[in-house]
């Protein structure tokens, strides 16, 4: 059975109390009936959860939908969209779907960490004066955590919209979002947060966002009605009276990734980056046969071609965090790997 380590997704299932209590839940909805348009309870919730109205709280089906609004709403052909690179996959769709030139700062990889130019990054903001700016933190797939100072910098700058993606932020030591807590939202900012990463809710497809009140209305203005079933809505309920559920699920994995970041930094010449996220960043000395091996021993990492920010022929792995006995199986696929090439 292939064991999927590409997808950065929560290798723990729901303890059974709370998948009972979300069956329980579900056994008393009413299929035929559309879920309430506003999702004012589910709203109110997510407000509570992190210190803001329910006014400021955007739903969605998942995050990605919630950044096709902002898409949809904001951006218009030949707009232009500012990103770090490399950097979440549906940034780079989204902006060419929509017709926006889409700037990206590289990110330098040739280092022992990951080494973001913010300096050109702020530069960039206020000579190109996008009408988007996209900045995910924890970066995917670095793992960096951009430090709030540098947030708040780019806001002050920016003059258009600024999103502000923590869909890992909850396996990072600090967020930008916890700074923000209690506080006025500004108007141009929008922080996205997903069940699907600590939460382990990846196939519930949920994910909502806090922004300024003005935002969340045009934000509404671009939903569509009833984007949330009632069955992700039932769920997304029950599972966020139990925060302790994602803290703890964190932390094990936390500790499993540095475990596993420290085991791979003892081979010859690979490289384990540092990590916010579920997830590592790998560079490997060599390329020939990785791909090939890792499929005849079924497991399946995301390989990444990282040539335009690196200028080099060496294999790049992003490596989500799985279980204890499957990092063991890794690591000893790794080991293998390794003595095979001759840096073990």
């Amino acid at each position: 059975m292939p064991l999927y380590l590409d997808k950065n997704e929560n290798p723990f299932q729901t303890p059974s109390e709370i998948r009972n209590a979300v069956m329980e839940k579900i056994s008393g909805l009413m299929f035929n009936r559309y879920p309430d348009p506003g999702y004012l309870r589910l709203k109110r919730k997510l407000g509570d959860l992190a210190g803001f109205s329910s006014e400021s709280v955007v739903t969605g089906n998942g995050g990605d939908e919630i950044l096709g609004m902002v898409f949809s709403r904001f951006i218009r052909p030949g707009d232009s969209v500012l990103t770090f690179s490399p950097t979440f996959s549906e940034y780079y769709r989204l902006s060419r779907l929509s017709g926006a030139r889409h700037i990206t700062l590289p990110i330098r990889l040739d280092r022992d960490e990951p080494v973001f130019p913010e300096g050109s990054f702020l530069e960039a903001v206020e000579k190109e004066k996008p009408a988007l700016v996209l900045i995910d933190t924890p970066n995917n797939p670095t793992g960096v955590s951009l430090s709030p100072s540098f947030i708040g910098d780019v806001i002050a700058r920016s003059e258009s919209f600024v999103v502000i993606d923590e869909a890992y932020g909850e396996f990072a030591e600090t967020s930008f979002l916890a700074g923000l807590s209690g506080k006025r939202i500004p108007d141009r900012v929008l922080v996205l947060k997903t069940l699907s990463k600590a939460w382990g809710m990846a196939g519930v497809r949920f994910g909502w966002a806090y922004c300024g009140t003005s935002a969340a209305s045009a934000l509404e203005e671009t939903r569509s009605p009833f984007n949330v079933g009632i069955f992700s809505e039932a769920v997304a309920e029950v599972v966020l009276d139990h925060p302790e559920v994602a803290s703890f699920t964190a932390e094990r994995v936390k500790k499993l990734r540095e475990f596993v970041r420290k085991r791979i930094n003892t081979l010859e010449g690979w490289k384990a980056f540092r990590s916010d996220g579920n997830f590592l960043l790998l560079r490997i000395p060599f390329s020939e046969g990785v791909v090939r091996s890792a499929a005849e021993e079924g497991f399946c990492f995301k390989f990444l071609d990282l040539a335009p920010e690196t200028g080099d022929g060496q294999c790049w792995i992003r490596l989500t965090i799985g279980t204890e006995d499957e990092m063991a199986e890794v690591l000893r696929f790794f080991s293998s790997v390794g003595e095979k090439s001759g840096t073990v």
